[in-house]
């Protein structure tokens, strides 16, 4: 009788040790879930409806995690949608008592306007963000449709009476009369009203047709880097902002360069990335040290004065130009 109690006692604590180590290995899982950084886009139009030339407010609102360096791209270029102004972000950190600890809001605002009629769609928006362990994602939202109106309603194609003629007193003299231009005036007029109604009869809806960015790597990096000259450096926001959107345009040229997804390495990966991905030795020691020094800038509050910040910036010009292709490489390749 023994024996028997004894086998059941060993088979019990066998699988307790066995649920403790499924739990064991469940929880790096576990961690891992709960270490991705909470980060949700939206995008809005405000009117929905508008008319030709109107302008219109093009809203992305991002929830995120208060530890996250948020920023957004233009709108993609499509035709008959003008970018007429984009506004600095708004970042706004909820209260604890009414909103979600942790948590805040970046909001971006651009201005649009529209010149077809129809429902057009707006370019897409990706927006970035960047955490304080040096890791880095994004996501491309797409604006809701914007539906251009026309002036006149729908089906009035009734004509309105003219008004009475005036009195225009004695006739002037056949040498100051002036038939002949005013005539072909109300010709040009008239072609001009005949042809803005046959475009309003039929509004058709006009899918977005990106225009192709032709510019190379190195001149859209440029293009990046040349929105951050002439920031003023004046407190401790314009540092973190400064220093991370050089940080972002620094890691976007590097994926787009050298083909790896340099957004999503830290700087102590992307050292063991370099070799492999043919950055040369100078360019990687120039990458890996002006990464470093934005990563204090935006979490390790360091404040550099201007001249500093100015100086991190010709190092960023320099990393792009050092990949830029010489003349002779492109003849190379268009011959190939």
């Amino acid at each position: 009788m023994r024996r028997p109690a004894v086998l059941v006692v060993v088979a019990v604590v066998l699988a307790v040790i066995g649920v403790s180590f499924a739990t064991a290995l469940d929880r790096p899982h576990v961690a891992a879930q709960e270490a991705t950084p909470a980060f949700e886009v939206s995008a809005s139009l405000r009117p929905r409806a508008a008319t030709l030339g109107e302008r219109v407010q093009l809203v992305v609102t991002v929830r995120h995690s208060q530890d996250l360096l948020v920023s957004s791209d233009q709108p993609v270029r499509v035709e008959n949608i003008d970018l007429l102004e984009a506004r600095p972000e708004e970042l706004v950190f909820d209260d604890p008592s009414t909103g979600t600890p942790g948590m805040a809001t970046t909001t971006f605002e651009f201005t649009i306007a529209a010149y077809s009629l129809g429902d057009l769609h707006p370019g897409d928006i990706r927006v970035s963000w960047l955490a304080s362990d040096g890791t880095s994602g994004g996501d491309v939202v797409r604006p809701p449709i914007l539906r251009i109106v026309p002036v006149r309603a729908a089906g009035d194609e009734e004509l309105r009476p003219l008004k009475p003629q005036a009195s225009a007193g004695t006739p002037p003299a056949w040498w100051q009369r002036s038939e002949v231009p005013l005539g072909l005036g109300g010709v040009a007029l008239a072609a001009a009203a005949a042809l803005a109604w046959q475009r309003r009869r039929r509004p058709i809806a006009q899918p977005a047709v990106p225009i192709e960015d032709v510019r190379s790597p190195e001149d859209r990096a440029r293009a990046r880097l040349d929105a951050l000259r002439g920031v003023a450096l004046v407190d401790r926001a314009a540092y973190r902002h400064f220093y991370g959107e050089l940080s972002i345009a620094t890691r976007a040229y590097l994926a787009e360069r050298h083909g790896f997804n340099a957004t999503a390495l830290t700087t102590g990966e992307l050292r063991e990335r370099f070799a492999g991905a043919g950055v040369g030795r100078w360019q990687a020691r120039l990458v890996a040290g002006l990464l470093e020094r934005c990563d204090a800038a935006v979490y390790a509050r360091a404040q550099p004065d201007p001249a500093s910040a100015d100086h991190d910036l010709t190092v960023a010009y320099e990393i792009v130009e050092l990949s830029r292709p010489r003349r002779g490489e492109l003849r190379q390749a268009v011959s190939a």
